[in-house]
């Protein structure tokens, strides 16, 4: 049985709540790196104490962002691809990837596609072993190439989509990422 939260506790999760939400449209506004733990504060008409007493450092701020991606990617994407060969579920697995980033918006990209954002570095993402479980039965049933491993793979195609995302951003979302992802990741799968 799960414990009552306390009106304190409670109050703290909406206060936490409010901050991520203004510092979410300031990152989209005007960047990562552009704005400082005052600004959200202000924005969020809460004292430096309370966002000290919600989030450790204003980096904790993306880390959520990407967690929240993850979590997605784990209790949504996971439980909906099943269906197809493995190279269909890697097109769908990046048609999600697709709408997601369409989802956030052509500001919000923008803003998380840089490269002082070294968060898509991180090995171990909820987001990167849903993939490798789709590449590992993939070539188990022999239906991909076990040239690279499935780590390698899972690399190989996030470099290639990614740099989709980060081109669409360079052209201000003029044409349609899912499609795009959609056709380029068919041929990409093709010779895995």
């Amino acid at each position: 049985m799960k414990k009552k939260l306390t009106s304190r506790q409670i109050q703290a999760l909406n206060t936490q709540d409010k901050i991520y939400r203004v510092a979410f449209d300031l990152i989209e506004k005007k960047g990562f790196q552009n704005i400082t733990v005052e600004e959200i504060c202000k924005a969020a008409d809460v004292s430096v104490g309370s966002f000290y007493n919600s989030f450790k450092s204003k980096s904790e701020i993306l880390d959520r962002i990407f967690k929240l991606a993850d979590d997605y990617f784990l209790n949504v994407v996971a439980v909906n691809i099943k269906d197809g060969s493995a190279q269909e579920k890697i097109v769908e697995f990046f048609q999600y990837y697709a709408d997601y980033n369409l989802e956030k918006g052509i500001d919000f990209v923008k803003q998380l596609y840089n490269v002082k954002n070294n968060l898509f570095t991180i090995k171990g993402r909820h987001m990167q072993r849903v993939l490798q479980k789709i590449i590992e039965e993939g070539q188990k049933k022999g239906e991909l190439s076990t040239d690279m491993t499935p780590e390698e793979t899972v690399r190989f195609l996030f470099i290639a989509v990614r740099g989709i995302v980060y081109d669409w951003s360079l052209h201000d979302g003029q044409y349609d990422l899912p499609e795009y992802i959609r056709n380029y990741v068919k041929r990409l799968v093709s010779i895995l």
